[in-house]
């Protein structure tokens, strides 16, 4: 079983489904979450046949820009809990005998201004099916100074608030091999940048349900981001050493708040439909 997540940038582009369709051909994943598709449910349907895949998930665009998808290869082996126009939160289960797991693909918000609505979101999705969990998309923020290289320093505050979203629901980061950095500005001046934005994390359950899971960053394609390929029988490529992120220990601490805040969020239509980070 393996899974690939990618900020494709919008899938308008033929060159770009062209990318996708090889990378699916390589890597045979059994689940795929795409974001900023800018594309709608009827496009999306004649990709996941050209793809291969029995299910799929849509959340449309708004506008010219945001939408994800999540697909997978065996429909009765995924369940759809809830989404928003950040997130697709399913529960898996392989069969009768295999314990469920939560997989959600996440896309944190491209204005900073509005990132500490995210890892809301983040911390109130612990709360849907207290199973082991995957969690993998583009966060749209670092968690340290090294994981960013150009422009501006980031925030010490802004990366503290993005520490703390996974410590809350105890997601540590699975670490990666392959390039350092998932995002570039594309700059050919000293306004380059690169950034790591796109990463996997899980709580102990899940790792423990997958002791051997690994992930690679795969080379950029038709995108500012590299697509993230998740192997859960942790094959990865020669002469490759793995990287650990951050790792998150702390217990869950009730926030009233947070599910106010989700509430709001949702009631002004964020759960209905979907830029660029590195601020």
């Amino acid at each position: 079983m393996s899974l690939v997540s990618w900020n494709c940038r919008g899938l308008g582009n033929p060159r770009t489904v062209c990318d996708l369709d090889q990378m699916v051909k390589e890597k045979k994943p059994s689940f795929l979450f795409l974001m900023e598709t800018i594309s709608n449910k009827k496009r999306m349907e004649r990709l996941r046949v050209k793809l291969g895949f029995e299910g799929l998930f849509v959340v449309e665009p708004v506008g010219k820009s945001g939408g994800l998808a999540l697909f997978w290869k065996v429909a009765e082996e995924l369940e759809i809990q809830n989404y928003s126009r950040r997130h697709i939160n399913a529960i898996v289960k392989m069969s009768d005998n295999e314990v469920p797991w939560k997989l959600t693909g996440f896309y944190g918000h491209p204005d900073p201004t509005k990132r500490m609505e995210s890892w809301s979101l983040l911390s109130h999705l612990k709360f849907f099916a207290p199973v082991p969990w995957l969690c993998v998309g583009d966060f749209n923020e670092i968690a340290h100074q090294s994981e960013k290289v150009g422009a501006n320093r980031r925030r010490e505050g802004q990366m503290e608030a993005f520490q703390a979203a996974p410590e809350d629901c105890n997601l540590g980061d699975l670490g990666f091999s392959g390039p350092r950095f998932t995002w570039s500005n594309m700059g050919q001046d000293a306004s380059f940048t690169q950034e790591r934005l796109d990463r996997v994390v899980g709580n102990s359950g899940w790792c423990n349900m997958h002791k051997s899971a690994g992930v690679h960053v795969l080379a950029a394609r038709a995108s500012d981001h590299n697509p993230i390929y998740v192997s859960f029988s942790g094959i990865q490529p020669r002469g490759l050493q793995g990287r650990r992120g951050f790792k998150f220990e702390a217990s869950w601490i009730p926030d009233e708040e947070c599910g106010a805040i989700i509430r709001e969020a949702w009631d002004r239509g964020d759960n209905a439909g979907g830029g660029k980070g590195g601020q």
